[in-house]
C-alpha cells in the first residue's frame, strides 16, 4: 500500500476517533465503530511495517 494511502486511512482513523468522542464515553468499547478503527489500525500497521521490511531500490547509472 502506497504511503499516501496509509496517511489518508490515519486521517481516518482520526475522524472515526472524534466520532467515538463525542458519542461514547472513553473506556467504551461495545460498539460498531471501535471495530472498524481497530481493524484500520491493524492495515494501516501492517503496511508500515512492510514498506519498513522492504529493501531499498537499487538506481542504475548509465
Amino acid at each position: 500500500m502506497e504511503n499516501s494511502l496509509v496517511d489518508k486511512i490515519d486521517t481516518l482513523i482520526s475522524r472515526l476517533e472524534n466520532m467515538r468522542a463525542n458519542i461514547y464515553p472513553d473506556d467504551w468499547d461495545a460498539d460498531p465503530l471501535y471495530n472498524v478503527i481497530k481493524e484500520l489500525r491493524r492495515i494501516t500497521a501492517e503496511e508500515k511495517e512492510k514498506q519498513h521490511d522492504a529493501p531499498p531500490l537499487r538506481q542504475v547509472s548509465r
